[in-house]
């Protein structure tokens, strides 16, 4: 699971692997949309776009 920080609000909402997927495929080139997934749950990326950023969570109970 990931979680979607608002940069306005600073609300947070677990999303789905499908929804960063989305988000990373809007955001990026096709090419490097499933690197940046494995970035991102390896804990060396955070992707960052104009309304949030989003970061990979092992436990989403604890958010």
């Amino acid at each position: 699971m990931f979680l979607r920080i608002d940069k306005n609000t600073l609300t947070e909402k677990v999303i789905s692997s499908e929804e960063m997927a989305t988000v990373l495929e809007s955001d990026l080139k096709a090419n490097v949309v499933d690197e940046t997934l494995t970035d991102i749950v390896l804990g060396i990326y955070e992707h960052s776009n104009r309304s949030a950023r989003y970061k990979y969570i092992a436990n989403p109970q604890a958010h």
